[in-house]
């Protein structure tokens, strides 16, 4: 019997080993073993982040709900692998080392937020706890501008910014000005005293979307409310003032830094082939340059689609398909069948976001035509991709 093992419960890791439930089927425990790892006992819904600053979403998924039809699931962090002995060592909840043998090895490590340096000032939203942090922070400033007679003291108070204008700055953004209008006017004060700025150091919000749909999206943004300040970069935040690098300064109460995602520095450890951003190099079958019986997929992965050079984006939507294609990759391996499958790269240019409570914003690209679709309409596709990607639906 071969033996899978899946590393990492992230959306990639959780989506292959649905893939493979749905390729062995009724042949798990006869011809395949399928054994998912993770130092955790949860799936973490890390695109949701923001939604804790506003309130206390449940972002955890057992993984054991993921593991049907004999898969099995162990908690445990690996420590070592031995890719000549096909083996992995991996430190169990009690301290106690467990050896692991393998055939089939899927590394699906993943990303973690970048943390930018406490000597720039603000908070980074990077984990649960930043995120209830932030919520704590914004409350003390509104009763703090409660008490405040000054009117452009009060109005320094009631501004946030937000660095980093990718999806995660934009959601943030936009959830965070309709939470925090509506907290300012329960407490007695106005609404439209509240500003809040993103800053972003590119020419202009989302990378590869056309100038036009890009501006389209900051005039959904400035109808919420949003100032949006592009082509700035953002040097600190003290004293109660966000510095740019042009000199440009702003009154702000709370600096929230959204820099987006890196690849998970446990990579770095295995030596395996990287980038200079340390993905790891792979086939266009998944499998590790030079480790044949060992494949990556999701972001900790440098996946490039052949016919047009294109590199697939460190998002859901890239890693779904790859764990669906590597599922039927790896039971062609188990039974030796000689198909070739290999990577494609997605089939059209999208990006869905959140803008805030009954809000969304959807952007496609195909055959060069452009395709919007903003709302209650938007937000329902939205809400459908991040359950689609933790397999809640």
């Amino acid at each position: 019997m071969k033996h899978i093992v899946v590393l990492g419960g992230g959306f990639a890791g959780i989506n292959l080993v649905n893939g493979l439930i749905k390729e062995f089927g009724h042949s798990i425990g006869k011809d395949v073993k399928i054994t998912l790892v993770d130092k955790n006992s949860f799936h973490f819904r890390k695109v949701l982040l923001f939604k804790m600053i506003i309130e206390d979403a449940n972002l955890k998924v057992p993984l054991t709900r993921y593991c049907t039809n004999g898969v099995e699931y162990l908690k445990g962090e690996v420590t070592t692998f031995h890719h000549t002995k096909k083996t992995i060592t991996l430190k169990m909840e009690n301290e106690q080392n467990n050896t692991l043998q393998y055939d089939y090895l899927v590394v699906a490590l993943g990303s973690v937020v970048q943390e930018v340096s406490s000597k720039l000032g603000g908070i980074t939203l990077s984990s649960i706890k930043a995120a209830l942090d932030i919520r704590q922070k914004l409350q003390s400033l509104i009763l703090q501008a409660k008490a405040e007679e000054n009117k452009e003291v009060r109005k320094g108070l009631l501004c946030v910014a937000i660095v980093g204008g990718g999806i995660t700055g934009i959601e943030t953004a936009a959830e965070l000005t309709a939470w925090f209008k509506k907290e300012v006017q329960e407490a007695g004060l106005h609404s439209n005293e509240v500003e809040v700025i993103l800053f972003d150091s590119k020419e202009h919000l989302l990378r590869g979307v056309p100038v036009k749909v890009s501006e389209k999206l900051v005039k959904e943004l400035n109808r919420l409310g949003i100032t949006i300040r592009v082509k700035t970069k953002v040097k600190q935040f003290e004293d109660g003032q966000i510095q740019c690098a042009d000199g440009t300064t702003y009154r702000v109460g709370e600096c929230i830094w959204t820099p987006g995602v890196k690849v998970n520095p446990f990579i770095q450890t295995l030596q395996f082939p990287l980038t200079k951003e340390h993905q790891i190099l792979v086939t266009d079958t998944y499998s590790i340059q030079g480790y044949p019986n060992i494949f990556a997929i999701g972001d900790c992965a440098r996946i490039i689609y052949r016919k047009t050079n294109q590199v697939d984006g460190m998002t859901c939507k890239e890693a779904i398909p790859q764990a669906a294609r590597l599922s039927k990759i790896l039971k062609n391996e188990v039974y030796g069948n000689s198909h070739s499958i290999t990577h494609k790269a997605f089939p059209i240019k999208l990006y869905c976001i959140s803008l805030g409570p009954d809000n969304g914003f959807v952007w496609a690209q195909k055959w060069g035509l452009d395709f919007t679709i903003s709302g209650k309409m938007g937000a329902r596709i939205r809400e459908k991709t991040w359950d689609q990607a933790s397999l809640l639906v």
